[in-house]
C-alpha cells in the first residue's frame, strides 16, 4: 500500500494532499447465457451462470459533507474488508476540517467502524492488514503546513479500534508516510523526513526504526551536485524477512527508478536495468517475492524478482496511486486523468487493457485512490471520490467492487 503522492526526482520530492459512495448493491451487469439441467422426478430447471466479474458502484452509509473521500482499502476475504477516508471536509476551511473515517465490509454491505474518540481534524490515508483481527490504519491532522501535521495510528484487533503511538521527528523535521504493509504480526510503515528515509517496523510491542540503504545515506554528490538520495512511495511484505519497497534514488553512477529488499538483517537496493532516467516506482504488488510488479511514471513497468525483471515500457502513463494483483497474479491499476476522468487497466495477453470506471450518475467526475485484491478470490474493491456539480467543487466518497452480480435462479 503506499500515499497517493506524485513523485519527481529531487531531494524533497514528496507532496501530499486530500480530496473523496460503495458495496452490496450495484448496478447490473450481462449475465453468462443459461444452462439447462433435468433432474429424475423433478421439473426442468434453469439455472443462469454465474456472470463473469464487472466493476460497479457500490453502496456506502450516509456520509457527512460537504465533502467525503476514501484514500485506500484492503481485503482479507470475502467478508472481511476496510476503506479509510474522512469525511464532513470543507475546502473552505482546510486546516481545521475534515473527520477520519474507516467503514468497514461484512460480504453484504458496507458501515462505519466504531472508532475511539478523536479529537484531531483530518483524514486516514492507508490501511494494511493480515487478518480480520490485525488491521492497521495510518492517517494525518489538518494544519496550515506540513511542519504541523502529526502522524496517527490506529490499530484493530478484532474487537476494538485503539491508536499506537508513532515516533515523531526533531528539530522541526515533518513526516510523510506513503506506504504501509503488514504480514505475520509485523507492520512497517515507510515514508520520507524532508530528505530522510523512514522505515519503522512495529514488531508486535513497540516500533523499531530501520536504516535506510548505504547508497541513500552516505556522504557524496549525484547528478547535477545534488546529495545523494532515495525516496520510497511503496511497500509490500510477504514474510517478516522478505518485505520489497519501491521508490528511487540518485547517486554517483546512479539516477533512476528503485526497489529495495528487506532480507531480515538489512535492507539493500535493486536495481531493475535503468538508469540516467529521471523517473520513479508508484505502486507495488504481487503475490510474491518472486512475482513483483512495480509502476511508475512515463509509462514504466516492471515484473519479476529475484533479480531478474523484465521491464515492459508501455504501461499506462496517468496518474497511478495504487496497484493490486487478482488470484491469477495479474495487475490492476488505477490510472487517473485530470478530467478528473478514472479507469482500472490491467494486463492481459501482452498488452495493458484499460476498463472504464462506473461513476455516480449526478457526478461530472472522479478520481480513485486505492485498490485491493482479495486472497484467493476475485473480488477487488476500488475507492475513491466523486466529483459533484457544485461551486466550490464538493466531493462525495465512492466505493468500487469488482465481483459477480448476483445470480438467480428460475424454474419452468
Amino acid at each position: 500500500m503506499r500515499c497517493k503522492v506524485a513523485v519527481t526526482l529531487a531531494v524533497v520530492l514528496l507532496a501530499s494532499g486530500c480530496t473523496g459512495t460503495g458495496a452490496g448493491t450495484s448496478t447490473s451487469s450481462s449475465p453468462s447465457e443459461p444452462s439447462v439441467t433435468a433432474a429424475s422426478g423433478s421439473p426442468e430447471a434453469v439455472v443462469t451462470d454465474p456472470p463473469a466479474p464487472t466493476w460497479r458502484l457500490a453502496t456506502l452509509p450516509e456520509l457527512a459533507g460537504p465533502t467525503s473521500v476514501l484514500w485506500d482499502v484492503v481485503s482479507v476475504d470475502a467478508t472481511h474488508a476496510w476503506a479509510v477516508g474522512s469525511e464532513a471536509y470543507s475546502p473552505e476551511q482546510p486546516n481545521d476540517t475534515g473527520t477520519p473515517l474507516i467503514l468497514e465490509w461484512n460480504g453484504t454491505r458496507w458501515a462505519r467502524a466504531a472508532l475511539p474518540a478523536i479529537a484531531w481534524h483530518g483524514r486516514f490515508d492507508l490501511v494494511a492488514a493480515d487478518s480480520p483481527s490485525n488491521v492497521w490504519a495510518v492517517g494525518s491532522t489538518a494544519a496550515a503546513g506540513p511542519e504541523d501535521q502529526v502522524t496517527h495510528i490506529l490499530h484493530y484487533d478484532g474487537t476494538a479500534w485503539r491508536e499506537v503511538p508513532f515516533p515523531r521527528g526533531t528539530g522541526g523535521n515533518y513526516e510523510l508516510i506513503t506506504g504501509l504493509t503488514v504480514v505475520s504480526g509485523h507492520t512497517w510503515v515507510v515514508g520520507n523526513r524532508q530528505s530522510e528515509v523512514i522505515i519503522e517496523q512495529w514488531d508486535g510491542r513497540s516500533w523499531r526504526s530501520h536504516q535506510s540503504p548505504a547508497e541513500c545515506r552516505t556522504g557524496g554528490t549525484s547528478f547535477g551536485g545534488m546529495p545523494n538520495f532515495c525516496t520510497v512511495t511503496a511497500i509490500k511484505a510477504f514474510r517478516p524477512d522478505d518485505v520489497w519497497a519501491a521508490g528511487n534514488g540518485a547517486w554517483q553512477g546512479f539516477n533512476g527508478p528503485l526497489l529495495f529488499h528487506w532480507n531480515g538483517s538489512g535492507w539493500r537496493t535493486v536495481q531493475v536495468g535503468i538508469n540516467e532516467q529521471e523517473s520513479s516506482f508508484e505502486t507495488l504488488a504481487g503475490r510474491s517475492s518472486g512475482e513483483l510488479w512495480a509502476v511508475g511514471d512515463r509509462g514504466l513497468a516492471v515484473r519479476g524478482g529475484g533479480g531478474a525483471f523484465e521491464v515492459l515500457r508501455d504501461a499506462p502513463g496517468g496518474a497511478l496511486p495504487d496497484m493490486a494483483t487478482d488470484p491469477a497474479g495479474m495487475p490492476w491499476l488505477i490510472e487517473n486523468s485530470p478530467a478528473p476522468s478514472a479507469a482500472l487497466a490491467t494486463y492481459s495477453n501482452g498488452a495493458w487493457v484499460d476498463m472504464p470506471a462506473p461513476q455516480p450518475s449526478d457526478a461530472i467526475g472522479m478520481s480513485l485512490h486505492g485498490i485491493a485484491g482479495t486472497p484467493g478470490s476475485p473480488l477487488m474493491f476500488a475507492v475513491g471520490a466523486a466529483d459533484l456539480p457544485t461551486s466550490p467543487r464538493y466531493l462525495r466518497a465512492v466505493v468500487l467492487e469488482y465481483a459477480p452480480a448476483p445470480s438467480t435462479d428460475s424454474r419452468a
